[in-house]
């Protein structure tokens, strides 16, 4: 109980630690320009409803293969490595969720479904018919929700590393009263501090404990993309609302008519096996579940060969 109580406060905070010494600062963002020239666009971009999406697309097997980012990231995560190894086998497109990346989101709230749907709605632009929607972390959300609303349109659905379920009353409380947020506000202010100190590798290797980011991932994946004003903003958004959005999409997991791969590391310090492994997979019909010893949270660059099984056991499946 106590673990998840942490927990829960952990995830309305964005993560599960260095809150609190970050009180009275807010996030700083780096000049937009600075960071898009250093890093410019890898892609595409495709316009949904007035609104740009940047996709990447690599192989033309099939069938096709949608990767969604995780929080403060970008569809370079899937790209440093893991698009050329999936696309050996299947079509493959990564996505910038929208607010992240080169794409863009509108007013309103953002939750894993309106993602899920504007993201589909650029997949249908470009041809791609009964993906398998692969998502880490934040991205297991969206392709959760891409799988509970349009079943018809899915052959699979892979969480790597996924938020799967709500954390409980504790997190509910804390969303409510907005404290979720400011949490949030905080732990981004010390990233932002920290990326000015040029210190911002402390924050990729926590994401990968136990396991060390690979070498020139840091230099590839575009930390300053994320400290721009508007990405903070759509990071804080996803951070604090995630909780009650799961919250809503959790009793329809029994209904669920897509198969299910998850793909978890069994040291993962965010996301507990107990939880977002354990109790997701008990309520969904069809699911299959891999759990790597010793793996924190990504998962998916620790443990390649996991995602390419699954892959190939959904496209086994179309």
């Amino acid at each position: 109980m106590r673990r998840r109580t942490f927990l829960a406060a952990a995830a309305v905070l964005g993560t599960a630690g260095t809150v609190a010494s970050c009180a009275g600062r807010q996030a700083t963002p780096l000049p937009d320009l600075d960071a898009e020239r250093a890093f410019p666009p890898l892609g595409r971009i495709v316009d949904v409803e007035g609104l740009p999406v940047h996709l990447l697309e690599k192989g033309t097997g099939g069938p096709p293969v949608i990767l969604i980012h995780g929080a403060s990231v970008n569809l370079r995560d899937w790209s440093f490595s893991l698009m050329d190894r999936l696309a050996r086998t299947n079509r493959v497109i990564a996505m910038d969720r929208p607010g992240f990346g080169y794409s863009k989101r509108g007013s309103g709230a953002w939750p894993p479904a309106r993602q899920a749907a504007h993201l589909r709605a650029a997949a249908r632009q470009i041809g791609v018919e009964r993906p398998i929607v692969i998502g880490h972390s934040w991205g297991g959300a969206v392709a959760l929700a891409w799988g509970l609303d349009f079943p018809q349109d899915v052959t699979g659905v892979v969480p790597v590393s996924g938020a799967t379920m709500p954390w409980g009353a504790s997190a509910t409380l804390f969303q409510t009263l907005g404290i979720g947020r400011l949490g949030v506000d905080y732990y981004q202010a010390r990233l932002s501090r920290n990326a000015e100190d040029g210190s911002v590798e402390s924050f990729v290797a926590r994401a990968f404990r136990p396991q060390q980011p690979p070498p020139g991932y840091i230099d590839y994946v575009g930390a300053p993309l994320s400290l721009r004003a508007g990405t903070l903003e759509a990071n804080a958004q996803d951070l604090s609302s995630l909780h009650l959005a799961l919250r809503k999409m959790a009793p329809r997991y029994p209904n669920m008519t897509v198969p299910v791969e998850v793909v978890h590391g069994e040291r993962d310090w965010l996301l507990g096996v107990d939880q977002h492994v354990e109790e997701f997979a008990a309520l969904v019909p069809d699911v299959t579940v891999a759990v790597a010893p010793g793996i924190g949270h990504m998962a998916h660059h620790a443990r390649p060969d996991l995602l390419t099984a699954a892959i190939a056991r959904l496209s086994a499946r179309a």
